[in-house]
């Protein structure tokens, strides 16, 4: 039967065309999951990279946070320090114009008497 033997040859191309597709098909699978599998690789790198950066970046802040904070201390400190030393040199000068008040006090008990 000539027919029969022609349709099994048609149907064994056909199935030989489409095991090749499959097989085509199956070789850009691989392809597109190898690629995948490289870009999450990288984007998993990447996001590392980012977090990295952000950790150094909140340091960083902090540690300015704290040099903001430990300049405006040491300004207050020097303030309070300068206000000490004005108080300290009023105090001494009121010990002198008591001391000469006394002074003059006597002198004057002195001649009073």
């Amino acid at each position: 039967h000539p027919e029969v033997h022609d349709r099994s040859t048609d149907l064994a191309e056909e199935c030989q065309l489409l095991v090749s597709k499959v097989r085509e098909f199956q070789t850009i699978m691989a392809s597109i999951h190898s690629e995948m599998n490289h870009l999450a690789k990288d984007t998993e790198r990447q996001k590392l990279k980012t977090i990295g950066q952000r950790v150094k970046l909140e340091h960083n802040s902090s540690e300015d946070a704290l040099s903001r904070e430990e300049a405006m201390l040491l300004s207050k400190i020097e303030a309070k320090t300068k206000e000490m030393e004005e108080f300290s040199s009023y105090m001494a000068s009121l010990g002198r114009a008591e001391g000469e008040q006394l002074a003059e006090i006597e002198k004057l008990d002195g001649r009073g008497n």
